[in-house]
């Protein structure tokens, strides 16, 4: 029995911590308290990242790639538009949690049907999201590409 009130108050005490109103059980001065308060903001690393890109790539045959790469904010998530090689042209949509940034695509393929990728980027100083990616079906290995910020989306052309 006394394990039993044991139990429901510290469920109550874990309920009223994390309360959905934002609010919180817990007073200003405890160790909880601070730790929240100077945690930094998500908008403090939430630089929008929209523009255009170069995006330059090594297959993992060695072979090498670019093009261009358009990255649009939509509400939560970003839209992204690669153009490489000869023209080749797919699109994806990805999530940016702090510096990094994860995204999904598709590619039709004649004999393969469909190729599916992910890439995960590391989002650096200018912009610049340095990343690995790889497919399915596919080699089994990561590859890599680098998305070097060219201009905003708002520049018009010259």
């Amino acid at each position: 029995m006394t394990r039993r009130v044991l139990l429901v108050s510290l469920a109550l005490l874990c309920l009223a911590a994390n309360r959905p109103d934002g609010s919180s059980a817990t007073t200003p001065n405890t160790p909880v308290a601070k730790a929240k308060a100077s945690r930094p903001s998500a908008s403090d690393d939430m630089v929008d990242i929209s523009g255009y890109y170069v995006c330059k790539g090594k297959e993992a045959s060695g072979k090498t790639y670019s093009g261009v790469t358009v990255i649009t904010k939509r509400n939560d998530v970003y839209l992204i538009q690669w153009t490489v090689g000869a023209g080749a042209a797919f699109s994806g949509v990805a999530i940016r949690q702090g510096s990094t940034l994860a995204a999904s695509w598709a590619l039709p393929a004649d004999k393969a049907g469909v190729i599916r990728g992910v890439n995960l980027y590391r989002i650096e100083a200018g912009p610049k999201l340095v990343g690995r990616w790889a497919t399915a079906p596919g080699t089994g290995q990561a590859q890599f590409e680098t998305l070097t910020f060219l201009k905003d989306l708002d520049d018009e052309e010259d």
